[in-house]
């Protein structure tokens, strides 16, 4: 099934892959803005903190939750494509204009989660991830469900994919030794590559266990 979704992708991306290209790096650009007011810390520095420094930390902190959409965006931006669609740059703000108090919360959510998962123990922390992977395509899919019902879904649905999941991230193992190998360029191809053969995972995944909710409703940790 791996090659399948891989093949599945480069047809979808074959005439766009500059397009996402210069999307990644757009995505990358915005993403990187709250470091720019990060301070930076030296170690035998004997002031480490400044009023400065406390109020920069501040800044980028909710800058960072402020974008936090972003990155759902660039998920749904991925899932259009491997449907067949052109990509847009109106895709990665779409999380922004609809429900975007739920997809920060969401966005929230999933990092605490595995964070959490993280502190017990690496594996853990790897498998919760992969739990937890598809909740972003699903509030695209099913926006009526709220953050924490997207969250079970998505662990609904990875049950039984989990090793699959794994195995199609460590594919493109090779692939991510070229982008180191080019200094980080080679990753505004790779990036979406990855990105459209994984919603094309979650497609296919959904297409075999089903769209509905389970009955019972589980915990979403």
């Amino acid at each position: 099934m791996r090659s399948e979704w891989k093949q599945h992708a480069r047809s979808m991306m074959k005439g766009k892959w500059w397009l996402m290209a210069g999307l990644a790096l757009l995505f990358v650009i915005l993403n990187g803005i709250p470091q720019w007011f990060a301070p930076t810390y030296e170690i035998n520095d004997p002031q480490p903190y400044t009023s400065t420094d406390v109020t920069m930390s501040f800044i980028s902190n909710v800058l960072t939750i402020l974008i936090a959409p972003l990155s759902i965006g660039w998920t749904w931006l991925a899932l259009s494509v491997s449907r067949g669609e052109k990509p847009a740059v109106s895709k990665l703000f779409e999380p922004f204009r609809n429900g975007y108090v739920k997809h920060v919360i969401v966005s929230f959510l999933v990092t605490l989660f595995i964070v959490l998962w993280s502190l017990l123990l690496l594996v853990p922390g790897i498998i919760k991830a992969f739990s937890y992977s598809l909740t972003f395509y699903i509030l695209r899919d099913q926006p009526e469900l709220k953050a924490l019902e997207a969250i079970t879904e998505s662990r609904r649905l990875m049950d039984g994919h989990k090793m699959e999941a794994f195995k199609l991230s460590l594919s493109f193992f090779g692939w991510f030794l070229v982008g180191l190998m080019t200094l980080g360029i080679g990753f505004f191809f790779i990036g979406p590559y990855f990105s459209v053969t994984y919603a094309t995972f979650y497609d296919s995944v959904r297409g075999e266990t089903g769209t509905s909710m389970t009955d019972e409703p589980e915990q979403a940790f």
